[in-house]
């Protein structure tokens, strides 16, 4: 795995783990995290055998890319509003409204479905997917989400 370059200086992270990250925190030792030295920015790593857009993680996979304290404020401010979006919908479901919530962001963003993911946004980014959330519901995430060819670039991945 190439070392994620900060989002914030621009230097290589370093791979550690929880426990130098999170020393009070036992339950996150075992845990991989990328740390950029410099600016004191970082992100986590998929678990081992985790499979995500990009391929199957070997436990070094960043979840996104490394973050100071404001952004991970942000990151965290913005899950705990779209989370609960697709989280509602029955455990049937989940996979396809997290899938509609994440494309709704998508849409009003402008970004590729590789883009579109919280731990890959910048503060500015975070600041126009809350403003995207505004007034959404699980229910609007269900009928607003559904995949539209004329609007969504999943089209590219299937033709291809």
């Amino acid at each position: 795995m190439t070392a994620p370059n900060c989002a914030h200086c621009g230097n290589p992270a370093r791979l550690t783990d929880g426990a130098e990250v999170y020393p009070h925190r036992a339950d996150l030792h075992a845990l991989r995290f990328w740390v950029c030295g410099p600016c004191e920015a970082r992100v986590g790593c998929h678990k081992g055998g985790a499979r995500t857009d990009t391929g199957t993680s070997d436990g070094t996979m960043p979840l996104g890319t490394p973050a100071n304290a404001e952004l991970r404020r942000a990151r965290g401010m913005l899950h705990n509003r779209l989370d609960p979006l697709w989280k509602a919908a029955p455990k049937k479901q989940r996979r396809t409204a997290r899938r509609r919530a994440y494309r709704i962001l998508r849409r009003a963003l402008g970004t590729t479905a590789e883009a579109t993911h919280v731990g890959m946004f910048d503060l500015e980014t975070c600041r126009a997917a809350w403003r995207a959330l505004d007034g959404m519901t699980p229910a609007r995430v269900m009928s607003e989400g559904h995949f539209d060819p004329t609007k969504d670039d999943e089209t590219k991945r299937a033709i291809a």
